[in-house]
């Protein structure tokens, strides 16, 4: 009866090992399953530092923008109230000119 009982033993430990063996597998699979999610999936990590990356592009390029607007208003605002600054950008952008007036147009020679 003794060497039944240890052999019944053994078989038992040695169940118990496979059993314990294929749980911490099973585990370790899962828990290396989640890390590789979060590292490399769809929501994962690099994914995150890639659309932050975008988010601040993005930010800058809403900063220069609204720089460019602001300087475009000032502009504006400056040509709805200054005569002179309304004669000027015609004269600059349009090539106009006053009542007998002369505009001359130097070109560059190449040699």
């Amino acid at each position: 009866m003794a060497q039944t009982e240890r052999a019944l033993w053994r078989q038992v430990r040695a169940e118990r090992k496979k059993r314990d063996f294929v749980f911490w597998t099973l585990i370790l699979l899962t828990l290396l399953y989640i890390a590789m999610t979060m590292v490399f999936g769809d929501m994962g990590y690099l994914k995150f530092r890639k659309l932050r990356g975008r988010s601040l592009s993005i930010k800058t390029q809403i900063a220069r923008v609204r720089q460019e607007n602001g300087r475009m208003r000032a502009s504006l605002e400056e040509f709805k109230q200054n005569d002179y600054y309304k004669e000027k950008q015609a004269r600059e952008d349009y090539g106009l000119s006053k009542q007998d007036e002369y505009i001359f147009l130097f070109q560059n020679r190449k040699k």
